[in-house]
Protein backbone atom coordinates (compact mmCIF):
# COMPACT_ATOMS: atom_id res chain seq x y z
CA UNK A 1 0.00 0.00 0.00
CA UNK A 2 2.89 2.36 0.88
CA UNK A 3 4.50 1.66 -2.50
CA UNK A 4 1.23 2.48 -4.29
CA UNK A 5 0.96 5.79 -2.41
CA UNK A 6 4.57 6.66 -3.18
CA UNK A 7 4.07 5.77 -6.83
CA UNK A 8 0.99 7.95 -7.05
CA UNK A 9 2.79 10.80 -5.29
CA UNK A 10 5.75 10.56 -7.65
CA UNK A 11 3.42 10.46 -10.65
CA UNK A 12 1.54 13.54 -9.48
CA UNK A 13 4.73 15.50 -8.77
CA UNK A 14 6.22 14.50 -12.10
CA UNK A 15 3.04 15.42 -13.96
CA UNK A 16 2.86 18.77 -12.15
CA UNK A 17 6.51 19.53 -12.94
CA UNK A 18 5.89 18.68 -16.58
CA UNK A 19 2.73 20.79 -16.78
CA UNK A 20 4.46 23.81 -15.22
CA UNK A 21 7.50 23.41 -17.46
CA UNK A 22 5.36 23.11 -20.58
CA UNK A 23 3.42 26.24 -19.67
CA UNK A 24 6.65 28.25 -19.99
CA UNK A 25 7.63 26.85 -23.39
CA UNK A 26 6.53 27.67 -26.95
CA UNK A 27 3.70 25.37 -28.09
CA UNK A 28 5.73 23.32 -30.59
CA UNK A 29 8.62 22.80 -28.17
CA UNK A 30 6.21 21.94 -25.37
CA UNK A 31 4.63 19.20 -27.49
CA UNK A 32 8.06 17.73 -28.27
CA UNK A 33 9.07 17.83 -24.62
CA UNK A 34 5.82 16.21 -23.54
CA UNK A 35 6.47 13.38 -25.99
CA UNK A 36 10.06 12.97 -24.77
CA UNK A 37 9.17 12.96 -21.10
CA UNK A 38 5.95 10.96 -21.27
CA UNK A 39 7.74 7.71 -20.53
CA UNK A 40 9.46 9.22 -17.51
CA UNK A 41 6.47 9.28 -15.19
CA UNK A 42 4.23 6.52 -16.49
CA UNK A 43 2.75 4.27 -13.87
CA UNK A 44 2.67 0.56 -14.43
CA UNK A 45 -0.67 -0.27 -16.04
CA UNK A 46 -2.72 -2.22 -13.50
CA UNK A 47 -3.30 -5.86 -14.36
CA UNK A 48 -7.06 -5.35 -14.54
CA UNK A 49 -6.61 -2.63 -17.19
CA UNK A 50 -4.67 -4.85 -19.60
CA UNK A 51 -6.46 -5.48 -22.90
CA UNK A 52 -8.27 -8.84 -22.77
CA UNK A 53 -8.66 -11.18 -25.72
CA UNK A 54 -11.33 -9.61 -27.93
CA UNK A 55 -14.42 -11.68 -28.70
CA UNK A 56 -15.97 -10.09 -31.81
CA UNK A 57 -18.99 -12.40 -31.88
CA UNK A 58 -20.52 -12.40 -28.39
CA UNK A 59 -21.22 -9.82 -25.69
CA UNK A 60 -23.69 -9.11 -22.92
CA UNK A 61 -25.42 -6.55 -25.17
CA UNK A 62 -25.18 -6.15 -28.95
CA UNK A 63 -26.01 -2.66 -30.22
CA UNK A 64 -26.66 -1.90 -33.86
CA UNK A 65 -25.53 1.38 -35.38
CA UNK A 66 -25.94 2.96 -38.80
CA UNK A 67 -22.87 4.21 -40.63
CA UNK A 68 -22.41 3.60 -44.37
CA UNK A 69 -18.70 4.47 -44.23
CA UNK A 70 -17.15 3.48 -40.91
CA UNK A 71 -13.88 5.35 -40.32
CA UNK A 72 -13.12 5.67 -36.63
CA UNK A 73 -14.56 5.89 -33.15
CA UNK A 74 -11.87 8.35 -32.06
CA UNK A 75 -13.41 11.67 -30.98
CA UNK A 76 -10.89 13.40 -33.26
CA UNK A 77 -12.38 11.86 -36.40
CA UNK A 78 -15.82 10.55 -35.49
CA UNK A 79 -18.77 12.69 -36.59
CA UNK A 80 -21.29 9.87 -36.99
CA UNK A 81 -23.96 10.62 -34.42
CA UNK A 82 -24.62 6.99 -33.50
CA UNK A 83 -20.98 6.58 -32.52
CA UNK A 84 -20.80 10.01 -30.89
CA UNK A 85 -23.48 8.72 -28.50
CA UNK A 86 -21.51 5.56 -27.81
CA UNK A 87 -18.45 7.71 -27.10
CA UNK A 88 -20.38 9.19 -24.16
CA UNK A 89 -19.88 5.79 -22.49
CA UNK A 90 -16.12 5.94 -23.07
CA UNK A 91 -15.12 9.58 -22.59
CA UNK A 92 -16.16 12.05 -19.92
CA UNK A 93 -16.05 15.83 -19.94
CA UNK A 94 -15.13 18.61 -17.54
CA UNK A 95 -18.79 19.68 -17.41
CA UNK A 96 -21.77 17.41 -18.06
CA UNK A 97 -25.47 18.17 -18.75
CA UNK A 98 -28.33 17.07 -16.51
CA UNK A 99 -31.76 15.89 -17.68
CA UNK A 100 -32.70 19.51 -18.48
CA UNK A 101 -29.50 20.20 -20.42
CA UNK A 102 -28.21 22.32 -17.56
CA UNK A 103 -24.42 22.29 -16.98
CA UNK A 104 -23.40 20.21 -13.94
CA UNK A 105 -20.02 19.01 -12.59
CA UNK A 106 -18.34 15.91 -13.97
CA UNK A 107 -14.54 15.70 -14.12
CA UNK A 108 -14.51 19.11 -12.45
CA UNK A 109 -16.30 19.21 -9.13
CA UNK A 110 -16.49 23.01 -8.94
CA UNK A 111 -15.60 26.21 -10.78
CA UNK A 112 -15.52 29.96 -10.35
CA UNK A 113 -15.17 32.79 -12.83
CA UNK A 114 -13.98 36.38 -12.80
CA UNK A 115 -15.09 38.16 -15.93
CA UNK A 116 -13.95 36.09 -18.91
CA UNK A 117 -11.54 33.96 -16.86
CA UNK A 118 -12.81 30.66 -15.53
CA UNK A 119 -11.06 28.36 -13.04
CA UNK A 120 -12.08 24.68 -12.94
CA UNK A 121 -10.93 22.41 -10.12
CA UNK A 122 -10.67 18.81 -11.31
CA UNK A 123 -11.43 15.82 -9.14
CA UNK A 124 -8.30 14.03 -7.95
CA UNK A 125 -7.71 10.31 -8.23
CA UNK A 126 -9.61 9.73 -11.49
CA UNK A 127 -7.76 7.29 -13.74
CA UNK A 128 -7.82 6.82 -17.48
CA UNK A 129 -8.38 3.37 -18.96
CA UNK A 130 -4.62 2.81 -19.13
CA UNK A 131 -4.08 3.56 -15.45
CA UNK A 132 -2.73 7.11 -15.75
CA UNK A 133 -4.23 9.75 -13.51
CA UNK A 134 -6.33 12.56 -14.98
CA UNK A 135 -4.59 15.95 -14.90
CA UNK A 136 -5.43 19.41 -16.15
CA UNK A 137 -2.79 18.94 -18.84
CA UNK A 138 -4.84 16.08 -20.37
CA UNK A 139 -7.81 18.45 -20.64
CA UNK A 140 -5.70 21.15 -22.31
CA UNK A 141 -4.23 18.75 -24.85
CA UNK A 142 -7.66 17.27 -25.61
CA UNK A 143 -9.05 20.76 -26.21
CA UNK A 144 -6.14 21.78 -28.43
CA UNK A 145 -6.24 18.61 -30.50
CA UNK A 146 -10.01 18.72 -31.00
CA UNK A 147 -9.74 22.31 -32.26
CA UNK A 148 -6.87 21.36 -34.57
CA UNK A 149 -8.90 18.47 -36.01
CA UNK A 150 -11.12 21.00 -37.79
CA UNK A 151 -14.73 22.04 -38.22
CA UNK A 152 -15.94 18.53 -39.14
CA UNK A 153 -15.43 17.62 -35.49
CA UNK A 154 -18.81 17.77 -33.67
CA UNK A 155 -17.27 19.71 -30.76
CA UNK A 156 -15.56 22.33 -32.89
CA UNK A 157 -18.35 24.91 -32.70
CA UNK A 158 -18.68 24.99 -28.93
CA UNK A 159 -14.90 25.12 -28.49
CA UNK A 160 -14.84 28.40 -30.41
CA UNK A 161 -16.34 29.98 -27.28
CA UNK A 162 -12.90 29.53 -25.65
CA UNK A 163 -9.83 31.58 -26.60
CA UNK A 164 -7.23 29.84 -24.43
CA UNK A 165 -6.89 27.02 -21.92
CA UNK A 166 -4.04 26.39 -19.50
CA UNK A 167 -3.09 23.88 -16.81
CA UNK A 168 -2.09 26.13 -13.91
CA UNK A 169 -1.75 23.26 -11.46
CA UNK A 170 -2.05 19.49 -11.53
CA UNK A 171 -5.82 19.65 -10.99
CA UNK A 172 -6.49 23.30 -11.83
CA UNK A 173 -7.63 24.43 -15.27
CA UNK A 174 -7.77 28.10 -16.26
CA UNK A 175 -9.94 29.01 -19.25
CA UNK A 176 -10.13 32.32 -21.08
CA UNK A 177 -13.52 32.71 -22.79
CA UNK A 178 -14.73 35.02 -25.53
CA UNK A 179 -17.39 36.41 -23.20
CA UNK A 180 -18.18 36.47 -19.50
CA UNK A 181 -21.46 34.64 -20.11
CA UNK A 182 -22.54 31.55 -18.23
CA UNK A 183 -22.80 29.97 -21.70
CA UNK A 184 -19.06 29.28 -21.48
CA UNK A 185 -19.90 26.20 -19.41
CA UNK A 186 -21.36 24.57 -22.54
CA UNK A 187 -17.95 24.82 -24.19
CA UNK A 188 -16.49 22.61 -21.46
CA UNK A 189 -18.52 19.61 -22.57
CA UNK A 190 -16.06 17.74 -24.81
CA UNK A 191 -14.35 14.33 -24.53
CA UNK A 192 -11.22 14.35 -22.37
CA UNK A 193 -8.55 11.89 -23.54
CA UNK A 194 -5.23 10.84 -22.00
CA UNK A 195 -2.75 13.00 -23.87
CA UNK A 196 -0.29 10.18 -24.69
CA UNK A 197 -3.05 8.32 -26.57
CA UNK A 198 -4.67 11.20 -28.47
CA UNK A 199 -3.70 9.82 -31.87
CA UNK A 200 -4.17 6.14 -31.03
CA UNK A 201 -6.88 4.09 -32.71
CA UNK A 202 -8.70 4.11 -29.36
CA UNK A 203 -7.72 7.18 -27.28
CA UNK A 204 -8.11 6.42 -23.58
CA UNK A 205 -10.87 8.08 -21.62
CA UNK A 206 -12.19 7.93 -18.06
CA UNK A 207 -15.72 6.64 -18.74
CA UNK A 208 -17.49 3.44 -17.62
CA UNK A 209 -16.44 1.55 -20.78
CA UNK A 210 -13.33 1.37 -22.93
CA UNK A 211 -12.72 0.27 -26.51
CA UNK A 212 -11.02 -3.11 -26.91
CA UNK A 213 -10.94 -3.86 -30.64
CA UNK A 214 -12.61 -3.32 -34.01
CA UNK A 215 -12.57 -5.16 -37.33
CA UNK A 216 -12.80 -4.17 -40.98
CA UNK A 217 -16.58 -4.60 -40.98
CA UNK A 218 -16.98 -1.87 -38.37
CA UNK A 219 -17.75 -4.22 -35.49
CA UNK A 220 -16.42 -2.66 -32.28
CA UNK A 221 -16.05 -4.21 -28.83
CA UNK A 222 -16.24 -2.40 -25.50
CA UNK A 223 -15.60 -3.73 -22.00
CA UNK A 224 -16.47 -2.34 -18.59
CA UNK A 225 -13.73 -0.12 -17.19
CA UNK A 226 -12.43 -1.71 -13.95
CA UNK A 227 -10.83 1.61 -12.97
CA UNK A 228 -13.96 3.74 -13.25
CA UNK A 229 -14.29 6.23 -10.43
CA UNK A 230 -17.99 5.51 -9.95
CA UNK A 231 -19.95 2.31 -9.30
CA UNK A 232 -18.92 -0.55 -11.59
CA UNK A 233 -21.17 -1.04 -14.66
CA UNK A 234 -23.57 -3.96 -14.49
CA UNK A 235 -23.27 -4.76 -18.20
CA UNK A 236 -19.72 -5.99 -18.66
CA UNK A 237 -19.37 -6.14 -22.45
CA UNK A 238 -20.86 -4.43 -25.50
CA UNK A 239 -20.57 -5.29 -29.17
CA UNK A 240 -21.36 -2.65 -31.78
CA UNK A 241 -22.51 -3.99 -35.16
CA UNK A 242 -22.51 -1.68 -38.17
CA UNK A 243 -25.27 -1.42 -40.80
CA UNK A 244 -25.24 0.65 -43.96
CA UNK A 245 -28.88 1.76 -43.80
CA UNK A 246 -31.55 2.13 -41.14
CA UNK A 247 -33.79 -0.50 -42.73
CA UNK A 248 -31.14 -3.20 -42.29
CA UNK A 249 -30.52 -2.21 -38.67
CA UNK A 250 -34.23 -2.23 -37.86
CA UNK A 251 -34.60 -5.65 -39.47
CA UNK A 252 -31.67 -6.85 -37.36
CA UNK A 253 -33.40 -5.95 -34.11
CA UNK A 254 -36.66 -7.49 -35.31
CA UNK A 255 -34.83 -10.77 -35.99
CA UNK A 256 -32.80 -10.73 -32.74
CA UNK A 257 -29.44 -10.16 -34.43
CA UNK A 258 -28.93 -7.15 -32.17
CA UNK A 259 -30.38 -6.32 -28.76
CA UNK A 260 -30.59 -2.56 -29.03
CA UNK A 261 -30.70 0.19 -31.63
CA UNK A 262 -30.98 3.97 -31.57
CA UNK A 263 -32.31 5.62 -34.70
CA UNK A 264 -34.01 8.75 -36.01
CA UNK A 265 -35.27 6.94 -39.12
CA UNK A 266 -39.01 7.24 -39.78
CA UNK A 267 -38.92 3.50 -40.49
CA UNK A 268 -38.68 2.97 -36.74
CA UNK A 269 -42.13 4.49 -36.14
CA UNK A 270 -43.94 1.17 -36.65
CA UNK A 271 -41.28 -0.90 -34.90
CA UNK A 272 -42.05 0.88 -31.63
CA UNK A 273 -45.39 -0.95 -31.60
CA UNK A 274 -44.03 -4.47 -32.12
CA UNK A 275 -44.48 -6.97 -29.32
CA UNK A 276 -41.21 -8.03 -27.79
CA UNK A 277 -39.64 -4.61 -28.25
CA UNK A 278 -39.55 -1.72 -25.81
CA UNK A 279 -38.71 1.83 -26.80
CA UNK A 280 -37.79 5.21 -25.38
CA UNK A 281 -38.14 8.36 -27.50
CA UNK A 282 -35.75 11.27 -27.19
CA UNK A 283 -35.62 14.77 -28.71
CA UNK A 284 -33.07 15.40 -31.41
CA UNK A 285 -31.66 18.82 -32.27
CA UNK A 286 -33.29 18.81 -35.73
CA UNK A 287 -35.77 21.68 -35.73
CA UNK A 288 -38.53 21.78 -38.35
CA UNK A 289 -39.81 25.23 -39.20
CA UNK A 290 -41.60 27.26 -41.84
CA UNK A 291 -39.40 30.16 -42.94
CA UNK A 292 -41.43 33.11 -44.30
CA UNK A 293 -40.22 35.40 -47.05
CA UNK A 294 -39.68 38.69 -45.25
CA UNK A 295 -37.52 40.36 -47.87
CA UNK A 296 -39.91 40.79 -50.81
CA UNK A 297 -42.71 43.34 -50.97
CA UNK A 298 -44.91 41.01 -53.00
CA UNK A 299 -44.91 38.30 -50.32
CA UNK A 300 -48.02 38.57 -48.18
CA UNK A 301 -46.05 37.02 -45.30
CA UNK A 302 -44.30 40.34 -44.69
CA UNK A 303 -47.47 41.10 -42.66
CA UNK A 304 -47.22 39.66 -39.13
CA UNK A 305 -51.01 39.21 -39.07
CA UNK A 306 -50.75 36.79 -41.99
CA UNK A 307 -47.89 34.90 -40.30
CA UNK A 308 -49.95 34.58 -37.13
CA UNK A 309 -52.94 33.43 -39.20
CA UNK A 310 -50.81 30.65 -40.69
CA UNK A 311 -49.86 29.43 -37.21
CA UNK A 312 -53.48 29.34 -36.05
CA UNK A 313 -54.57 27.60 -39.26
CA UNK A 314 -52.26 24.62 -38.69
CA UNK A 315 -53.10 21.65 -36.51
CA UNK A 316 -49.50 20.94 -35.61
CA UNK A 317 -50.40 17.86 -33.57
CA UNK A 318 -51.80 16.21 -36.71
CA UNK A 319 -48.79 17.37 -38.74
CA UNK A 320 -46.49 15.79 -36.14
CA UNK A 321 -48.53 12.59 -36.07
CA UNK A 322 -49.37 12.09 -39.75
CA UNK A 323 -46.62 14.07 -41.47
CA UNK A 324 -43.71 13.15 -39.19
CA UNK A 325 -45.09 9.73 -38.13
CA UNK A 326 -45.30 10.61 -34.43
CA UNK A 327 -41.58 11.36 -34.35
CA UNK A 328 -41.70 14.98 -33.26
CA UNK A 329 -42.31 17.28 -30.27
CA UNK A 330 -44.31 20.43 -31.01
CA UNK A 331 -42.38 23.62 -30.32
CA UNK A 332 -42.84 27.18 -31.57
CA UNK A 333 -39.31 28.29 -30.65
CA UNK A 334 -35.84 26.89 -31.47
CA UNK A 335 -35.19 25.77 -27.89
CA UNK A 336 -35.95 22.13 -27.18
CA UNK A 337 -38.82 21.85 -24.64
CA UNK A 338 -36.76 19.64 -22.33
CA UNK A 339 -34.20 22.43 -21.80
CA UNK A 340 -34.04 24.39 -18.55
CA UNK A 341 -34.01 27.53 -20.73
CA UNK A 342 -37.27 26.74 -22.53
CA UNK A 343 -40.06 29.23 -21.87
CA UNK A 344 -43.33 27.28 -21.57
CA UNK A 345 -45.35 30.49 -22.01
CA UNK A 346 -44.14 30.60 -25.62
CA UNK A 347 -46.65 27.88 -26.56
CA UNK A 348 -49.31 30.42 -27.52
CA UNK A 349 -50.61 29.01 -30.81
CA UNK A 350 -53.36 26.42 -31.06
CA UNK A 351 -55.48 25.11 -33.91
CA UNK A 352 -58.18 27.69 -34.57
CA UNK A 353 -59.40 28.30 -38.15
CA UNK A 354 -61.69 30.99 -36.75
CA UNK A 355 -58.80 32.89 -35.22
CA UNK A 356 -56.85 32.51 -38.46
CA UNK A 357 -59.71 34.02 -40.48
CA UNK A 358 -60.04 36.93 -38.05
CA UNK A 359 -56.35 37.75 -38.40
CA UNK A 360 -56.59 37.57 -42.19
CA UNK A 361 -59.57 39.94 -42.02
CA UNK A 362 -57.43 42.30 -39.92
CA UNK A 363 -54.87 42.20 -42.72
CA UNK A 364 -57.52 43.12 -45.31
CA UNK A 365 -58.30 39.66 -46.65
CA UNK A 366 -61.99 38.61 -46.92
CA UNK A 367 -64.07 36.29 -49.10
CA UNK A 368 -65.48 38.77 -51.62
CA UNK A 369 -66.74 36.21 -54.16
CA UNK A 370 -68.32 33.59 -51.93
CA UNK A 371 -66.12 30.80 -53.27
CA UNK A 372 -64.30 30.13 -50.03
CA UNK A 373 -61.18 31.97 -51.21
CA UNK A 374 -59.93 35.12 -49.54
CA UNK A 375 -59.42 38.25 -51.60
CA UNK A 376 -58.42 41.86 -51.32
CA UNK A 377 -58.46 44.68 -53.83
CA UNK A 378 -55.31 45.66 -55.66
CA UNK A 379 -56.42 48.57 -57.79
CA UNK A 380 -59.35 47.27 -59.81
CA UNK A 381 -58.18 43.65 -59.51
CA UNK A 382 -58.93 41.09 -56.84
CA UNK A 383 -55.84 39.48 -55.35
CA UNK A 384 -55.76 36.03 -53.73
CA UNK A 385 -53.44 35.06 -50.83
CA UNK A 386 -51.26 32.77 -52.95
CA UNK A 387 -48.28 31.06 -51.36
CA UNK A 388 -45.38 29.23 -52.98
CA UNK A 389 -44.32 26.64 -50.41
CA UNK A 390 -40.92 25.08 -51.17
CA UNK A 391 -39.39 22.08 -49.44
CA UNK A 392 -37.09 19.11 -49.98
CA UNK A 393 -36.84 15.46 -49.04
CA UNK A 394 -33.93 13.69 -47.38
CA UNK A 395 -32.68 10.43 -48.84
CA UNK A 396 -35.50 8.18 -49.94
CA UNK A 397 -38.12 9.25 -47.41
CA UNK A 398 -40.82 11.81 -48.20
CA UNK A 399 -41.52 12.88 -44.63
CA UNK A 400 -41.06 16.59 -45.24
CA UNK A 401 -43.02 16.53 -48.52
CA UNK A 402 -45.94 14.84 -46.73
CA UNK A 403 -45.80 17.49 -44.00
CA UNK A 404 -45.79 20.28 -46.62
CA UNK A 405 -48.91 18.84 -48.23
CA UNK A 406 -50.65 18.80 -44.86
CA UNK A 407 -49.69 22.46 -44.39
CA UNK A 408 -51.20 23.13 -47.82
CA UNK A 409 -54.49 21.43 -46.85
CA UNK A 410 -54.85 23.40 -43.63
CA UNK A 411 -54.07 26.74 -45.28
CA UNK A 412 -56.42 26.15 -48.20
CA UNK A 413 -59.17 25.32 -45.69
CA UNK A 414 -59.06 28.95 -44.50
CA UNK A 415 -58.88 30.54 -47.97
CA UNK A 416 -55.22 30.46 -49.05
CA UNK A 417 -54.09 29.22 -52.43
CA UNK A 418 -50.95 27.11 -51.90
CA UNK A 419 -48.55 25.61 -54.42
CA UNK A 420 -46.12 23.03 -52.97
CA UNK A 421 -42.82 22.72 -54.83
CA UNK A 422 -40.43 19.90 -53.88
CA UNK A 423 -36.80 20.58 -54.84
CA UNK A 424 -33.28 19.47 -54.04
CA UNK A 425 -31.99 20.98 -50.82
CA UNK A 426 -29.55 23.23 -52.68
CA UNK A 427 -32.36 24.50 -54.90
CA UNK A 428 -34.43 25.39 -51.84
CA UNK A 429 -31.51 27.38 -50.45
CA UNK A 430 -31.15 29.12 -53.81
CA UNK A 431 -34.88 29.96 -53.92
CA UNK A 432 -34.67 31.44 -50.43
CA UNK A 433 -31.55 33.40 -51.30
CA UNK A 434 -33.32 35.00 -54.28
CA UNK A 435 -36.67 35.45 -52.47
CA UNK A 436 -38.34 33.12 -54.96
CA UNK A 437 -40.73 31.63 -52.40
CA UNK A 438 -43.28 32.57 -49.76
CA UNK A 439 -42.81 29.76 -47.26
CA UNK A 440 -40.02 27.21 -46.97
CA UNK A 441 -40.44 24.06 -44.88
CA UNK A 442 -36.92 23.12 -43.76
CA UNK A 443 -35.10 21.30 -40.99
CA UNK A 444 -32.00 22.71 -39.33
CA UNK A 445 -29.58 20.86 -37.06
CA UNK A 446 -28.98 22.92 -33.95
CA UNK A 447 -26.17 22.64 -31.45
CA UNK A 448 -26.47 21.32 -27.90
CA UNK A 449 -25.34 24.81 -26.95
CA UNK A 450 -28.72 26.60 -26.69
CA UNK A 451 -27.70 29.53 -28.89
CA UNK A 452 -30.55 30.93 -31.01
CA UNK A 453 -28.35 33.53 -32.69
CA UNK A 454 -27.73 31.34 -35.75
CA UNK A 455 -31.42 31.58 -36.68
CA UNK A 456 -32.42 34.96 -35.24
CA UNK A 457 -29.43 37.29 -35.22
CA UNK A 458 -28.65 39.59 -38.13
CA UNK A 459 -26.26 37.65 -40.36
CA UNK A 460 -26.76 34.34 -38.49
CA UNK A 461 -25.59 31.21 -40.30
CA UNK A 462 -29.12 29.72 -40.29
CA UNK A 463 -30.91 33.06 -40.82
CA UNK A 464 -32.03 32.09 -44.32
CA UNK A 465 -34.65 34.82 -44.75
CA UNK A 466 -32.15 37.47 -43.62
CA UNK A 467 -34.31 38.58 -40.72
CA UNK A 468 -32.88 41.65 -39.03
CA UNK A 469 -34.25 43.31 -35.94
CA UNK A 470 -32.29 45.59 -33.61
CA UNK A 471 -34.28 44.58 -30.54
CA UNK A 472 -33.66 40.89 -31.24
CA UNK A 473 -29.93 41.51 -31.69
CA UNK A 474 -29.86 43.30 -28.34
CA UNK A 475 -31.65 40.40 -26.65
CA UNK A 476 -29.06 37.99 -28.03
CA UNK A 477 -26.31 40.23 -26.66
CA UNK A 478 -27.98 39.97 -23.24
CA UNK A 479 -27.52 36.21 -23.42
CA UNK A 480 -23.83 36.65 -24.21
CA UNK A 481 -23.31 38.87 -21.19
CA UNK A 482 -25.47 36.96 -18.66
CA UNK A 483 -23.25 35.88 -15.77
CA UNK A 484 -25.85 34.17 -13.58
CA UNK A 485 -28.68 31.69 -14.12
CA UNK A 486 -31.52 34.11 -13.39
CA UNK A 487 -30.29 36.71 -15.86
CA UNK A 488 -29.70 34.05 -18.50
CA UNK A 489 -33.18 32.57 -18.10
CA UNK A 490 -34.81 36.00 -18.35
CA UNK A 491 -32.90 36.80 -21.53
CA UNK A 492 -33.92 33.50 -23.10
CA UNK A 493 -37.52 33.98 -22.04
CA UNK A 494 -37.63 37.43 -23.65
CA UNK A 495 -36.16 36.08 -26.89
CA UNK A 496 -38.69 33.25 -27.09
CA UNK A 497 -41.67 35.51 -26.38
CA UNK A 498 -40.44 37.92 -29.05
CA UNK A 499 -40.16 35.06 -31.53
CA UNK A 500 -43.76 33.91 -31.06
CA UNK A 501 -45.13 37.46 -31.24
CA UNK A 502 -43.24 38.54 -34.36
CA UNK A 503 -42.70 35.14 -36.02
CA UNK A 504 -39.44 35.63 -37.91
CA UNK A 505 -39.76 31.84 -38.27
CA UNK A 506 -42.87 29.70 -37.81
CA UNK A 507 -41.78 26.85 -35.56
CA UNK A 508 -43.36 23.43 -35.92
CA UNK A 509 -41.46 20.79 -33.94
CA UNK A 510 -38.24 19.11 -32.92
CA UNK A 511 -37.76 15.73 -34.55
CA UNK A 512 -37.40 12.77 -32.20
CA UNK A 513 -35.43 9.55 -32.29
CA UNK A 514 -36.07 6.29 -30.52
CA UNK A 515 -34.10 3.60 -28.74
CA UNK A 516 -35.49 0.16 -29.60
CA UNK A 517 -34.58 -2.78 -27.42
CA UNK A 518 -35.48 -6.43 -26.95
CA UNK A 519 -34.39 -6.20 -23.31
CA UNK A 520 -35.52 -3.96 -20.41
CA UNK A 521 -34.08 -0.44 -20.75
CA UNK A 522 -35.64 1.27 -17.75
CA UNK A 523 -32.18 2.35 -16.60
CA UNK A 524 -31.80 4.74 -19.53
CA UNK A 525 -32.67 8.24 -18.33
CA UNK A 526 -32.60 11.74 -19.80
CA UNK A 527 -31.34 10.47 -23.14
CA UNK A 528 -30.87 13.06 -25.85
CA UNK A 529 -29.68 13.48 -29.41
CA UNK A 530 -25.96 13.06 -28.76
CA UNK A 531 -26.25 10.83 -25.70
CA UNK A 532 -28.68 8.05 -26.65
CA UNK A 533 -27.41 5.60 -24.02
CA UNK A 534 -27.22 7.75 -20.91
CA UNK A 535 -27.52 5.45 -17.89
CA UNK A 536 -26.58 2.34 -19.88
CA UNK A 537 -24.05 1.36 -17.21
CA UNK A 538 -26.93 0.91 -14.75
CA UNK A 539 -28.91 -1.58 -16.88
CA UNK A 540 -29.27 -5.10 -15.56
CA UNK A 541 -26.99 -7.74 -17.08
Amino acid sequence: MRNMRNSTRRRRLSALALALALALLPAALADDLASDLSGGFQAAVPEEAQTPQADMENADVIIGYIDPGYLSVSPLACNDWDLVSVNQLVYESVVDFDENMKPVPMLADNWVHDGKTWTFNLRSGIQFHNGYELTAYDVVRSYQTLVQSGSANPYYGRLQMVTAMEATDLYVLTVDAKSNSLMTLYAMNFPVMQYDTLYDQFPRGTGPYWYIASDDAGTVRLEANPLWWKQQPRVKSILLKRYDVAGDAIEAIRTNQVDMLSTTSPKASLSRRLSGLTSIDYPTMTYEMLVPNLGADYSILSDVNVRQAVMYALDRSVIASNGYLDMGIQCEVPIVPTSWLYESQSAIYYYSPERALQLMHNAGWVDMTGDGRLNRRSGIMLQEPTLRLVTYNEGTNSIRENAANLVKEYLEAVGFNVNVVVMDQDDVRDAMRHHNYDLALIGVNLSEVPDMSAILETGGSLNFNRYSNEEMDQLIQRVRSATDETTLQRAYSDIQMTVVRRLPVLGLLFRTGTVLSSRPIGGLTAIRAYDNFNGFEFLSE
